[in-house]
């Protein structure tokens, strides 16, 4: 499944990706203009070989990644 979490900004989107990707997340930076400018977005994509852990461990680097 693929999953948005909208930014809003593109630098701050490639920002969020490169710390994500340095914890060893791949989550892509979507921006203008693949999508309207202003609604820049990450883009997670989710499977059932991920373990709850994977998740959750993600959610934490994700909520850093947003401070």
């Amino acid at each position: 499944a693929i999953q948005p979490l909208i930014i809003g900004d593109s630098e701050k989107a490639l920002g969020i990706s490169k710390k994500l990707f340095d914890q060893g997340f791949y989550v892509s930076a979507i921006r203008a203009p693949t999508v309207p400018k202003g609604t820049e977005r990450l883009r997670i994509t989710l499977s059932a070989n991920h373990t709850q852990s994977q998740i959750e461990q993600l959610l934490v680097q994700i909520k850093n990644a947003l401070q």
